[in-house]
């Protein structure tokens, strides 16, 4: 049976790592707790920056919703409060700086979103940050929603640095990180707990009855650099993990295998494929997908042709009738879609 892979859509993507697109406080917000403010603001440096140096500043309102235990996907909102293209009132969000605004929530979050049955919890709230007709959105910068994960009363641990993109499942902001660079990790727990944090597998801090915790390291060597952060109350232990990739100081060139195009190369027996990417001028190439949990790793580097035209990769083993996602990373920095993939998906 032949393998149809799919391709998620994806705009030029270029990430920075100066700020984070968004912020809040409490760092880790509860659902029901009536003396709570939440204050979430957004920076719109980052993401897809559509709202960077717009004007009027107090021409900005926020589109808020909720995920919860009974949303279908991270996608199914539930208990939006505001109309999208007005100017409610309750929705402006005001200027908290030049590109920066703010929106405060205060009070219960189920009072807010006036959820009423008890058996339903919210997971996340989802946030778009617009101007006041609808016309501008400031998203991530592939587009996707913003979340603010909202926490119960069990233990809970998160990494803040490096810095996280506000996905539904946070991934983390691209690093120029090569062999030699030093970094600082720093996570948070929200009750008092030993904090250790990791990387690949070695204890760089760690720490005792704290809510905070911040240790340093340096890449040794190129591939995946595996974050995690641990607390531990004696009775829960949970942890936090970050996945960044750092890239070969030499990039691997190899000629184009015989016989193969631009685009998804089918092997007999439909568990292997060779994909085949045009960039010319292009340094290097990745590609992450549902076959690599879309974390860039050393087996996700595709070989570059000597003529610095093509960049190519094998995968294997994949399984008959299965479809897959997959998209490409170009130079660390750019997301592209393959111009010849058989279908398209929206994410």
């Amino acid at each position: 049976m032949k393998r149809v892979l799919l391709f998620v859509i994806a705009s030029i993507t270029v990430f920075y790592v100066d700020a984070q697109l968004l912020t809040w406080t409490p760092p880790f917000p509860k659902e029901n707790d009536p003396s709570q403010t939440l204050v979430i603001t957004m920076d719109a440096n980052k993401g897809n920056q559509v709202l960077l140096n717009y004007t009027p500043a107090g021409d900005v309102y926020v589109h808020i919703g909720v995920i919860t235990s009974k949303s279908a996907t991270p996608g199914d909102w539930k208990y939006s409060r505001f109309t999208w293209g007005t100017t409610t009132a309750a929705a402006n969000a005001p200027s908290a700086g030049t590109n920066k605004w703010q929106y405060t929530i205060a009070g219960s979050l189920r009072t807010f979103f006036n959820i009423t049955d008890p058996g339903e919890t919210i997971l996340r709230i989802a946030i778009l940050f617009r101007n006041g007709n609808g016309s501008r959105a400031q998203r991530n910068s592939d587009g996707s929603d913003m979340f603010v994960p909202v926490y119960g009363d069990n233990l809970a641990v998160r990494i803040d640095q490096p810095f996280s993109q506000p996905k539904y499942i946070p991934v983390p902001e691209m690093q120029n990180w090569i062999v030699g660079s030093p970094f600082v990790v720093t996570a948070n727990a929200n009750k008092l707990s030993v904090l250790k944090l990791y990387h690949n597998g070695t204890v760089i801090a760690s720490q005792s009855n704290v809510q905070t915790i911040s240790g340093n390291s340096t890449v040794s060597v190129a591939g995946n650099q595996q974050i995690v952060a641990e607390a531990g109350d004696g009775v829960i232990t949970t942890r936090d993990t970050l996945n960044v990739f750092v890239a070969p100081a030499t990039w691997p060139v190899a000629a184009l295998p015989g016989g193969v195009h631009d685009g998804i190369n089918y092997e007999a027996g439909d568990t292997s494929v060779t994909l085949v990417l045009r960039a010319p001028g292009k340094n290097r190439a990745t590609v992450v997908g549902d076959f690599n949990n879309w974390i860039q790793a050393s087996t996700s580097i595709m070989n570059k042709t000597p003529d610095g035209k093509f960049f190519w990769i094998r995968i294997h083993p994949l399984s008959p009738g299965t479809e897959y996602s997959y998209q490409y990373i170009v130079d660390d920095s750019i997301k592209i879609a393959d111009p010849y993939a058989e279908k398209l998906i929206q994410v």
